[in-house]
């Protein structure tokens, strides 16, 4: 059973490297209090983002497939 000392072995390697701290108690009482009773958290409401993203792309689909509409007239006329 080697697994105890390897493990005593790295703690005190470990609690060499890493000194303890010790943290203020104001600290300490602020967080316990925001943990035991946390703020209520309020949804911002979606913009007009979307509705301006539709609006536009719409408007570029129209451009797009005005200006097909426009080059098939032309070459129905052209060819007939």
């Amino acid at each position: 059973m080697q697994a105890p000392v390897v493990l005593e072995g790295l703690e005190s390697d470990l609690a060499l490297l890493f000194k303890p701290v010790d943290p203020s108690p104001v600290f300490v009482e602020s967080l316990a209090v925001r943990l035991k009773k946390p703020r209520q958290v309020q949804l911002e409401k979606a913009g007009k983002a979307p509705l301006l993203l539709i609006m536009v792309g719409s408007g570029l689909l129209v451009g797009v497939l005005f200006y097909l509409f426009l080059r098939v007239i032309r070459l129905f006329f052209q060819n007939g």
